[in-house]
């Protein structure tokens, strides 16, 4: 058992359909109209939208994980893209820019009100005048649907990952097993463990509101990666 989550984690996204992402974005950088093209992608991962990204935009990428940054780095070497160590509860890459986005539910792993208040706030900080933000939340109809009996699995032929779901003081908590095979025919266990909260609309709303960013729009996108709702701020002039 190893906690190496960044070495498969491309595997597990492997049937992720990153260009219907970069489409979603791009229809909402149209509607919120920033002034340049400075984009900061918040939870970067492994840098697949960033590679997509830059071919059309001045990119950064941040991300919590050393490991993943380390893997975002080999795809993105061609390319001039820069890569920050950094929480997004609270964050500074030095830099402003005009777009910043976070994918995949990212935000759902921001555990309390005041951290999403906080990051709302880090957020406006890093935006210039005009900027907008583009993120997604799912809900808590998603995670029911996600862990029946509170366990999700997905058998593929090369890697089986099994979730073990609980709720405990309002946080969702995940215990992640994957099976993968290696080279040798057998397979590597690999362990992950992580919490995720569920906001209100009410919850968000405030913390928008003391961020001083304005809410643009929100829309309800069902044909990526389950139903969730896809937010637009923008940092007023």
């Amino acid at each position: 058992m190893y906690k190496v989550f960044s070495k498969i984690y491309d595997k597990f996204m492997e049937y992720s359909d990153y260009g219907a992402w970069e489409k979603v974005v791009e229809s909402l950088i149209a509607e919120g109209k920033p002034e340049g093209k400075t984009l900061l992608d918040i939870g970067c991962g492994t840098g697949e939208l960033l590679t997509r990204m830059a071919k059309n935009y001045q990119c950064h990428g941040m991300d919590l994980s050393e490991g993943m940054l380390k893997v975002a780095d080999k795809k993105l070497r061609h390319r001039n893209v820069r890569l920050y160590l950094g929480d997004m509860v609270d964050f500074n890459t030095g830099f402003q820019y005009d777009i910043m986005v976070s994918l995949f539910d990212t935000v759902n792993h921001i555990l309390s009100v005041e951290e999403l208040i906080s990051h709302f706030k880090s957020v406006e900080r890093s935006l210039k005048d005009n900027g907008v933000y583009i993120f997604d939340i799912v809900d808590r109809e998603f995670m029911n649907e996600m862990f029946p009996n509170d366990l999700f699995v997905d058998d593929r032929k090369d890697l089986t990952c099994i979730w073990e779901h609980e709720i405990e003081e309002g946080i969702d908590y995940i215990d992640a097993t994957y099976f993968i095979k290696n080279s040798k025919g057998s397979f590597d266990k690999v362990c992950e463990s992580y919490g995720k909260k569920i906001f209100t609309p009410d919850e968000m709303k405030k913390a928008i509101e003391e961020s001083g960013l304005k809410l643009i729009k929100i829309i309800e996108n069902n044909e990526i990666a389950g139903r969730r709702n896809v937010y637009l701020l923008k940092k007023m002039a």
